[in-house]
């Protein structure tokens, strides 16, 4: 019997989700919600869609089974725990949670509801992110001892609606809640908990605030992160740069990682050794994908993987999960005291 699926939000829910929900056999797609009803409509016919909703309440209250919910950040803790209230497994969105007291609170209904919680980071499922997993795991570099983290763009170069939750620090803004928490995740899933966090974080452009925010948020920054396992991580983040970069090194004793963009190439550069080799995933990793590129490809593994935590019970170690969410958010706000504070803090666990 297929999952079935409402999804909250039509703009990145629009272009992401509903296309994937459609084609994996394994889900049916019977409702979307969006903030007006006449436009919630004219998708939903557009895309054979049977019912629309603006109230996202009835749209849970619904028989549906997965509420997927992309929406802007500030409202995912209260569609969340709604969801969870009525025991629809849930799928949301990054960024996670605007605070790690939101995050905790969700995490723990998931557990006292039985139900599945998967936070959307989905990008571990790129073929060249799990080769790069994989790669770790057979020591293909020795012991890691050093990652680095670039990530430049021109998003926040100057405001729009559009990124208008990234200006907002009352609501969990930043550029760390974005594509910085991707990052956040990945090294964690390949070193383990960050035990302490030091960070500078700071507003470089000269934008006027948008209407109604309050308290704008950061820019740029760096981020020195202390995992328990031992290795040191150095991230340098800015939305506000006209040459856009993505880029990760992970150095071991016996050789370094080289990962372009968010997992577009990987290369391993042998200690010693004059070029990098070029390093290539899987071809079950690519066939998994279905043929798309990047996000679109990534989303629909990490459906493949929902699917089966939810029809039966078995939660693979792929799976991003509520915990995963709660784990990055408490990183992201250690990272912000420490910026306050100007001091090394400590990840609450």
């Amino acid at each position: 019997m297929s999952i079935r699926v409402g999804v909250i939000g039509l703009e990145y829910g629009g272009q992401i989700h509903v296309p994937a929900y459609k084609e994996d056999p394994k889900y049916e797609l019977v409702a979307i919600c969006s903030r007006t009803l006449e436009r919630a409509e004219a998708f939903a016919r557009e895309h054979s869609i049977p019912r629309w909703y603006a109230d996202p309440r009835q749209m849970i209250a619904s028989d549906i089974d997965l509420v997927s919910i992309a929406t802007l950040p500030p409202t995912h803790a209260g569609l969340v725990a709604a969801a969870l209230a009525r025991k629809r497994h849930v799928v949301c969105e990054v960024a996670f949670m605007p605070s790690a007291a939101d995050a905790n609170i969700v995490t723990e209904m998931v557990r006292a509801t039985g139900t599945v919680g998967a936070a959307a980071f989905v990008l571990r499922y790129k073929p060249h992110i799990r080769l790069v997993s994989d790669l770790l795991q057979r020591g293909a570099i020795g012991r890691p001892i050093l990652l680095c983290f670039d990530h430049f763009s021109n998003l926040l170069a100057a405001p729009d609606e559009a990124t208008r939750w990234m200006w907002d620090a009352d609501n969990g803004g930043g550029v760390l809640a974005s594509y910085v928490s991707h990052a956040l995740d990945f090294a964690q899933r390949w070193f383990g908990p960050v035990r302490e966090v030091e960070a500078t974080l700071g507003r470089l452009s000269r934008v006027t605030l948008p209407t109604g925010i309050l308290n704008l948020a950061d820019d740029s920054g760096s981020l020195t992160l202390h995992f328990e396992s031992g290795p040191i991580g150095m991230f340098r983040h800015s939305a506000v740069t006209a040459l856009p970069r993505t880029s990760f090194e992970i150095h071991g004793t016996e050789g370094t990682l080289l990962i372009d963009g968010f997992g577009d190439e990987v290369s391993v550069l042998r200690m010693g050794a004059d070029a990098p080799e070029p390093q290539y995933p899987p071809i079950p990793y690519l066939e998994q994908t279905r043929g798309h590129a990047g996000l679109p490809g990534a989303f629909s593994v990490f459906l493949d993987d929902l699917a089966e935590a939810i029809s039966n019970g078995r939660t693979t170690s792929d799976l991003p999960t509520f915990r995963d969410g709660l784990n990055v958010t408490r990183v992201i706000e250690a990272a912000r005291r420490a910026a306050r504070e100007g001091r090394r803090v400590e990840v609450e666990r």
